[in-house]
């Protein structure tokens, strides 16, 4: 069994984010989220930086965003500020 270490709910949210990157917006699939960061997946081929706003909804405030952990098209973020 896996130990959850995250210290909030966790809410499925399967919606799409958008990354607010200085090449542009890139859309990201949001897998879950919590009051502190979120789970989401990017395009393969999509250079993500360790720092960036994200909208984890169409029209929502973007958030300040920290890169937690990395697996393959998955990212773990921890939201700043």
């Amino acid at each position: 069994m896996t130990e959850d270490r995250r210290g909030a709910f966790r809410k499925n949210a399967f919606t799409f984010g958008t990354l607010l990157l200085a090449c542009g917006e890139v859309g990201c699939l949001v897998w879950d989220a919590t009051e502190t960061g979120a789970q989401i997946e990017v395009e393969n081929d999509q250079a993500v930086p360790d720092r960036f706003p994200i909208r984890l909804t169409d029209g929502a405030d973007p958030r300040k965003a920290a890169v937690a952990w990395r697996k393959s098209r998955r990212i773990g973020v921890a939201f700043e500020g």
